[in-house]
């Protein structure tokens, strides 16, 4: 088959895209009774988890066979944006919902309907909760048109909004509403022909306008706008039709879809299909979900790792209707279907059936809040890494790390929320652990010029340990590292225990001084020392070597040196004075603004330290609506004040 019509639900928490899905799986009769989010009883929101907290946390499949569709329903929390994005991979069309209540527009929805637009997918609006009181219609229509901008056009309208909503009416066929005009513009102007003909007559038929309709949504001409109330069921039916006879087809999505690799319009018939989802199952095993871009999938094919290596037999063939899965022999062009039990692949990964291709980019965001973990017991530490690694598998927006600076396991995600979630996951697998906000990887270095000196002088019951260094120790320039000098003459120190003297400052200077940080940007002479021909040896010059430079160091005047972070904090616009007055208690450095539309986008410089826990309280400054990106940057010269304050914390925590 090449004319499955796949769509990904998008949209911001609480806009009903459970619901909806829900509703149309019962419509095309996969369900007997419709299922209800709060019951916890929708095909979607399967796990657990899902169902106590009454939201969705990954993406969901459902499979229409008679209609030939794919739905995916997609979690609405900008925290769990992973599966919504990586969705886009598999869809050719994405729905974005909206509730009519929203007198803005969520920052999350407007990022998803921009990101489907980067992926060159179809897109169309649904707006849900149109039967609220104190709601214009005009006003609805023209927030979404501004923010979406004026490819959306109605296709369905209801009868009113408020509670009286009862019924929708189809815009195509009533020539008397006033943005059928709208319509008819945004379909012909996708197509040369039609478009010189309605210029010549005034008029297009309504079966052109059918006909045209897919290929005006795959060029993003129009984004046609639905309402429906998925709980009554109202505009149901409507939107059901169109998703199965008009929305584009595979056939007609993967010639544009980034990254599909149909060279030569599906004259290559080798088997080119993309990895969107994974998930681990206990008894399944890996349960990874896949997109056909080209050729023909079958049951136990044999395919080449795209990580090099054997070959990999793609087993258990399913379509998808949520959690179940239901076993085919073959799938073509633009289905969406999983195997298990492969656990080589991972997200992004492009499979083919000969040669090699790339991954695929699915533009997701880095991971930058942290929390540090601790196994609690001897068992979880022999479970945790594999775990750890299953979750990070599972979610490409959470990744776990050794900090080789502070020696922690560190966790990263998007928020709070999503750390907590994915840790909470972890503990329903049998690891406990507990969690700290990271230590920071501050750096030591020195302002000022000093000398240092030390005797190493140990005698036990046979031979004894002698060595003694005389240093001078001067700052380098920042970021220039650090550099040794051997100026010693006349053999006050034998050749071969000078490298000695150099380790045993690199290795204090890897463990720290006045912080355990990591020191840097030192230049250390070694220019005086004695040995002793029977004592002297390369342990003892290590050792004179290391407190030689804790003692230069301490009277070099020593600062700390903290990570400062490039970051770019997206806000609506009433919000900004809020923001930008609590960056400035953070030590942040303005630098410049962006608007685009509602939002401001803020660039700042601000320390690591102050923006560890930063995503709780810019969600309670913005009601949820505020965003942050961050990168490291530079290092800086921590205050004096804090740096007391610091070092005294670190010592503690030595202690």
């Amino acid at each position: 088959m090449t004319d499955y019509r796949n769509a990904t639900f998008l949209g911001h928490s609480d806009a009903g895209k459970t619901t909806l899905v829900e509703a149309l799986a019962h419509h095309f009769g996969l369900t007997s009774r419709q299922g209800s989010v709060d019951d916890g009883t929708t095909l979607c929101d399967f796990t657990p988890e899902e169902q106590e907290k009454k939201h969705s946390l990954g993406a969901a499949v459902v499979h229409v066979p008679k209609a030939g569709l794919n739905l995916i329903d997609t979690p609405g929390y900008p925290d769990f944006l992973a599966d919504a994005l990586t969705s886009m991979g598999a869809a050719g069309c994405a729905v974005v919902c909206v509730s009519a209540r929203n007198e803005g527009m969520p920052f999350h929805a407007q990022r998803l309907w921009q990101a489907a637009g980067e992926h060159k997918l179809a897109r169309a609006v649904v707006v849900t909760k149109a039967d609220h009181e104190n709601l214009d219609l005009g006003a609805v229509l023209a927030n979404l048109r501004q923010r979406f901008g004026p490819s959306v056009v109605p296709f369905t309208l209801p009868d009113q909004v408020g509670p009286g909503f009862s019924a929708v009416g189809e815009v195509v066929s009533d020539p008397d509403s006033e943005y059928r005009s709208q319509l008819v513009d945004a379909i012909v102007e996708s197509d040369d022909a039609l478009m010189e003909r309605y210029l010549e007559e005034g008029e297009v038929g309504e079966d052109d306008l059918a006909a045209a309709l897919p290929s005006a949504m795959a060029v993003g001409t129009l984004a046609p706008l639905f309402f429906v109330d998925p709980v009554r069921g109202i505009g149901v039916s409507e939107l059901a039709r169109f998703l199965a006879e008009q929305m584009p087809t595979a056939a007609q999505q993967l010639e544009v879809v980034k990254g599909a690799a149909v060279a030569g319009g599906g004259a290559d018939e080798r088997l080119v299909a993309r990895v969107w989802k994974v998930l681990s199952d206990k008894h399944l095993g890996q349960i990874s979900y896949l997109r056909v871009l080209q050729g023909t999938l079958r049951v136990d094919m044999s395919v080449p790792s795209p990580r090099g290596g054997k070959n990999l037999k793609l087993s258990g063939l399913s379509t998808l209707l949520g959690k179940e899965l239901k076993p085919i022999d073959s799938a073509g062009p633009g289905a969406i279907v999983a195997v298990t039990r492969v656990e080589e692949l991972a997200v992004g990964d492009t499979i083919v059936s000969e040669g090699e291709a790339e991954p695929f980019d699915f533009g997701l965001p880095e991971p930058f809040t942290s929390l540090a973990v601790r196994p609690k017991s001897r068992n979880d530490e022999q479970k945790i890494g594999a775990e750890l690694a299953k979750i990070a598998k599972e979610d490409p927006t959470f990744v776990t790390f050794r900090n080789p600076d502070t020696r922690e396991l560190v966790v990263s995600g998007l928020s709070d929320l999503h750390l907590s979630t994915c840790l909470h996951r972890l503990e329903a697998r049998g690891v406990g652990v507990e969690t700290s906000v990271p230590r920071i990887a501050y750096q030591e270095t020195v302002t000022a010029r000093a000398e240092g000196h030390h005797r190493h002088k140990k005698q036990t019951g046979g031979s004894g340990q002698f060595g003694e260094c005389f240093i001078r120790l001067a700052p380098n320039e920042r970021g220039a590292g650090f550099e040794f000098i051997d100026a010693i003459v006349g053999g006050a120190i034998p050749r071969q225990f000078i490298p000695a003297v150099e380790k045993g400052i690199l290795e204090q200077m890897e463990q720290g001084i006045i912080a355990g940080s990591k020191v840097v940007d030192i230049v250390v002479e070694l220019y005086d020392g004695k040995a002793h021909d029977v004592d002297s040896d390369e342990v003892s010059f290590k050792i004179a070597g290391a407190r030689a430079l804790r003692d230069a160091f301490l009277k070099a005047r020593p600062i700390l040196l903290e990570p400062v972070m490039e970051v770019a904090i997206t806000v609506p616009s009433r919000y900004f004075g809020d923001v930008s007055g609590d960056l400035n208690t953070r030590r942040g450095q303005i630098l410049g603004m962006d608007s685009v539309g509602d939002m401001q986008i803020i660039r700042a410089m601000v320390p690591l330290a102050e923006m560890q826990t930063y995503s709780t309280p810019l969600r309670s400054m913005t009601h949820g609506e505020g965003s942050f990106t961050m990168k490291f940057d530079h290092y800086d010269q921590v205050p004096a004040h804090l740096q007391e304050k610091i070092v005294a914390e670190l010592a503690r925590e030595e202690e």
